[in-house]
Order: structure tokens, then sequence, then C-alpha cells
């Protein structure tokens, strides 16, 4: 055992590392990557270290800041050993070679992630070798049980709590906000939460920052759903199913994601917010994340089986992702989408969406059907309950969304005539990011044609929005590179001539 005096330095959150010098390292064997016991009084925690001659004097340990909470001060002595090997590298190992893991195995691996003991490296085995053999029926019921297990749950007096899902890869597809505004409107609770953009222009909670606030604890979420039926909060600021958090880290370098994660990540997140009844939106065509029918009907058939065993009813809806859904793409421009909607307007494919599943969600519950989320959705009444829900989530629903905007644009228009046979969901996603979505909440882009539209030469195609110039100027680098409308000639009207 080594004792060393804390100093305080800055490091990426979430990531359990402390930095020392190298010759104190080597004194103890210890290489970058190596774990160790990090011990002050009676707390002991598992750390990575990260080597240095110059940022850490000899004799020094490297502690993120936050460690203060413990009691440490600059120059607190801290003792430090090597730690044991996990035993979750063999099970790794095991599952890299195609053996199917056991319930236990799985447990040990489930709580070793809660606790931080693997390395990013590790866990991107694990990911890897989940996406290369898949899992078994049995490993992803065992993996999401685990998932719920190491983590907070939320219960409801309630019994009628319900949710939905989509698994992504679709620009602009927010029916979220107005399919919880419907169906909390028709009386159903739906405490739902949501996750920020991984490698898309905007998660709903990214959409929802526009409106209000999306980050609260438990009892909070609580209060805003006995108050309105509904919440629209970001899952990252609880700690619900919190491996999954940890997991999408290490699938996010490769943008893998295995089935059998996918399905124990959703489904966990579900159990852990207390729902009965839950809706999977699966996008299907060239550009979303499933792009075979054959593909898509079998996670809907995983999803539901899972559910089963985990005492949820599941429904999958399979639709259509062969293109973006809406006009916005990015977060202000996608919340000018919703609000349109609500009061009446709005792109149709959108609301026709947003209706269907929906109705959906009322069917399975036997609270009703399409006819009656259309009037819902018609009559004010999902505005009037989405108003509210951002009103109990500290938020303005009078913004003004236009000022919002970033305020460099430009127009793409287009330079042939002809029917707009495909939207690549791949290069939106792409030109939006450039242009700062989500993270520059006004970035993104407007579409104005879609899909089976007739388009002439010079008309308008898309607008390009950016906070900042070089932003703009990125977006627009990408929007020459690719193919982002595809084109086709005039429709002839004449079908023979004689």
């Amino acid at each position: 055992m080594l004792k060393l005096k804390a100093q305080f330095m800055d490091f990426e959150p979430g990531i359990p590392i402390v930095k020392l010098n190298v010759e104190d390292a080597t004194d103890l064997g210890l290489r970058p990557h190596d774990r160790i016991e990090v011990t002050y009084k009676k707390t002991t925690k598992t750390a990575y270290i990260e080597t240095t001659s110059t940022m850490i004097r000899l004799g020094h340990i490297g502690l993120r800041k936050e460690s203060r909470r413990y009691g440490i001060k600059e120059g607190t002595v801290i003792r430090i050993r090597p730690a044991r090997r996990p035993e979750s590298l063999d099970i790794i190992k095991k599952k890299l070679d195609d053996i199917e893991l056991k319930k236990e195995e799985i447990d040990k691996l489930i709580r070793d992630i809660d606790q931080n003991r693997l390395t990013d490296i590790e866990l991107g085995a694990l990911v890897a070798a989940i996406y290369v053999h898949g899992f078994s029926e049995r490993e992803t019921i065992n993996t999401t049980k685990a998932m719920v297990k190491h983590g907070e749950q939320m219960a409801w007096d309630k019994k009628c709590i319900v949710d939905k899902h989509s698994i992504g890869g679709v620009p602009g597809n927010r029916t979220t906000p107005i399919v919880v505004a419907i169906v909390a409107a028709a009386g159903l609770t739906i405490p739902k939460t949501s996750s920020r953009a991984i490698t898309s222009p905007a998660g709903t909670a990214d959409t929802m920052e526009v409106f209000c606030d999306v980050s609260f604890n438990i009892r909070q979420i609580k209060h805003i759903v006995n108050k309105t039926n509904a919440c629209l909060i970001w899952g990252g600021s609880l700690d619900i199913a919190p491996v999954d958090d940890k997991l999408l880290r290490a699938e996010y370098p490769l943008s893998l994601d295995p089935e059998g994660q996918v399905i124990a990540s959703v489904l966990s997140k579900k159990k852990s917010a207390g729902s009965k009844y839950v809706l999977i939106d699966i996008p299907l065509g060239d550009g979303a994340k499933v792009s075979k029918i054959e593909k898509a009907r079998n996670l809907a058939k995983r999803f539901k089986l899972v559910g089963r065993k985990l005492d949820m009813h599941v429904e999958c809806a399979i639709t259509k992702g062969d293109g973006p859904i809406g006009r916005g793409i990015g977060p202000v421009l996608e919340a000018i989408d919703i609000v349109e909607i609500l009061e009446g307007k709005g792109p149709k494919d959108l609301r026709e969406k947003s209706i269907e599943l929906a109705a959906l969600m009322l069917k399975m519950t036997g609270h009703g059907d399409e006819e009656k989320a259309r009037r819902i959705l018609d009559s004010g009444r999902a505005l009037k309950k989405f108003n509210e829900i951002i009103v109990a989530q500290n938020g303005d629903p009078k913004k003004d969304f236009q000022k919002m905007l970033g305020r460099y644009k430009e127009s793409i228009c287009a330079d042939t005539s002809g029917t707009i046979e495909q939207i690549s969901n791949t290069a939106i996603s792409k030109i939006a990011r450039l242009a700062g979505a989500p993270k520059d909440k006004g970035a993104g882009v407007y579409l104005y044609f879609k899909k089976g539209q007739k388009v002439n030469r010079g008309e308008k195609l898309f607008d390009v929005y950016a906070e900042r110039k070089h932003k703009l100027k990125n977006a627009l680098d990408m929007v020459n590179c690719c193919r982002v409308y595809i084109i086709g000639p005039k429709e002839n009207m004449l079908i023979e001539e004689i």
C-alpha cells in the first residue's frame, strides 16, 4: 500500500479515474488503465489510473474535485493499492467465445458495471461480443432484470401506467410530446423519461428543453405527474437503470446497437419507471436502424416476449422510417412542429403518426381508439394538457420560437425538376449536427418538400440554420458532398400513344 497526498484536477464526469506520477505508479507495478483501490478513512473506491510525469508531483494523487464530498482536502493523505481483477473479465471472455451466460454470471457482470469496475475498453469488448454473437432470450431477460435491480425504481398508486419508446434512427420523428399530451388528456398516466441525442440532431429531452426544465429527481417527478398525469423529462437526471447509460457510452464510438442489448436497455428503463403498458415504435426503411421487415417483426416479437417476463404488456408498431418525419430537424425546429400540430396545423406525416401511436396506446389499455385520439387533438385538449406539463416543469408555453432560431441561414434549392424519390436520413442528420444541433438549440434543418412530392427547379428544398457562422459553413460543405434529395424525372401523364 502507498500513501499519497490529494491534488484536485478536472476530469470527464462519470468515469472513475485518478492520476499518478509515473514513478509512484512504477513503485507499485502499475500501468495506465490498471485498477487500484483508493481509501480515505473507511471509504474505499475502485478507480483506473492515468500516469504523468509533469501534471502530478511525486507523492501526490490527482482526484476529481467531487472527492471533496468525502471530506478530502488538498494535501489529505490517501492510501492506494492494486485492486483485484474482476471476475467479470472472464465472463466477457466467455461471451466473446460465444458461450451463453448464466443468470448468476449476468448478475455479477451488471453489478461490476454499476460499481465502475470495468474500463470503457472492457465494456467495448462486451458490447462487441453481444453485437457479434447476440443475446439469447434467457440472456436478454436476465440482463433486463439485473439492470432494473441495480438502480432506483418508481412506484405509482395508479394501475394504468403507460409509456412509449422509439428505437430511433429517423430525424424529426418527434411524436412523443404529442402522444404524451393526447394520452394524458385521455386520463392515462404517462411518466415519460427520454434520452438526449447521441448521434442524432435531437433527442426528445433536447427538444423538450426548449420548452421547459427536464432534469428532476423522483420526488419532483411524482409531484408533476400527480398534477398533470404526465411528465416529459430527461432520464439521465435519475438513477434509473444506470448500467444502461454506461453501456451506451461503450456503444457510441462504433455506433454499435446490439439487438439483445437494445431490448434490455429500453425495457429495463420502462420497468424501473413503473410502466405497465409499453408501446414500442420500430421505424422501418432505408436509412433507419431497421431496414428489413423480417428483422422488424423478429425484434417486435422479442420485445413482447421479454415484456411478458417482466409483467408488462408490450405492443409494437412497425412504422415508415425511410425518410425524415415532420419538417423540423433540430431542437427549436422540432419544437415548432410540435406546437403547430397541437394547434391543428403542422406537417401531416408527424400529425398522423402521432395520432396512430396515441390510438394504439388507448386501445391496448381499453381507453379508446383512433377516433378518440383524433378528437382529443382536434378539440385543443391535447394542447391544453401539453401546456399544463410545460408549466409544471417550470416552462413558458408562450415562447417565441422563431426568435430562438440560429441567425445564420442558407436555403438550398432544387437543381432539377421532378418527383422526390428519396430523402437521406443519414445526410439530413449529419447536416443538422454539423450546423450545431442539438447543443445549439436553434441549429438544424427545415424541410419544404417530402418524399413523393413534385418540385420545380429553383424551388427551396430545405433551409439550414446555425448559431455560428463557421458551423453553417461546415454544414454547407456536407450539403455539397452528399446526396440529400434524390429527384427523379417528372412523371409523364401519357401512358401510351396509339
